[in-house]
């Protein structure tokens, strides 16, 4: 796949030439919030900060079990910060399958799902409500779990799936939000790291293209 579009979805993609951004004091507020986050997420060439997060099963039903940074010790980990509101992200999944399926016997790969980026109650896209995905920012685990929960079963994810806790602890440590890829070593150091999403499809690529090493 070489093409440079944003997602394999043509309406997500067309949406995207219309795309309306929000006021000027929003996107400064907002990019201040974001710029330590970005400034402390790790590197290429760094330790991966551990990181502690509760499994979905694989029809996204929440189990209380708890996945770690520490449990992938000895492999290679594909790394995935998702989330449905997303509409670049959850045009892409087909695509993030497609990598799954062919390389999940030589890496581990994981998706943690992070807090909402467009949900009803804050910056709201257009091509979410035309596409139904309308949710408020959940308030509690139980209702990011059950908004997670949905994203697997309506967009068919196939990677395993865990999901962030309330105070975004792993987003926050990675600089997730709203997507974003990372390849760790079994010694838990970073060999890639994607540029921060919203990104197009060749950035996926060029993270297939290290995965493929």
């Amino acid at each position: 796949m070489t093409d440079n579009h944003w997602t394999l979805d043509s309406a997500i993609n067309a949406s995207m030439e219309t795309f309306e951004l929000p006021s000027a004091s929003f996107l400064e507020k907002l990019a201040a919030e974001r710029a330590p986050i970005e400034a402390g997420a790790p590197k290429v060439g760094e330790p991966a900060p551990d990181f502690a997060a509760e499994w979905l099963s694989a029809d996204g039903t929440k189990t209380g079990e708890r996945v770690s940074l520490e449990d992938y010790r000895g492999r290679d980990l594909a790394l995935v910060f998702g989330n449905v509101t997303c509409p670049i992200y959850r045009g892409q999944i087909r695509r993030f399958n497609d990598i799954y399926d062919e390389l999940k016997e030589r890496y581990a790969f994981l998706l943690i799902y992070i807090r909402e980026a467009h949900p009803e109650d804050g910056w709201q896209v257009e091509i979410n409500r035309d596409q139904n995905v309308i949710y408020d920012q959940p308030v509690t685990a139980v209702e990011r779990a059950e908004i997670a929960k949905a994203c697997v079963r309506q967009h068919a994810i196939d990677m395993p799936v865990a999901v962030d806790d309330m105070d975004d602890t792993i987003n926050s440590l990675y600089a997730g939000s709203p997507e974003r890829l990372y390849l760790i070593d079994g010694d838990g150091i970073v060999r890639h790291r994607s540029v921060s999403g919203p990104f197009k499809l060749d950035t996926i690529e060029t993270w297939y293209h290290a995965l493929k090493g």
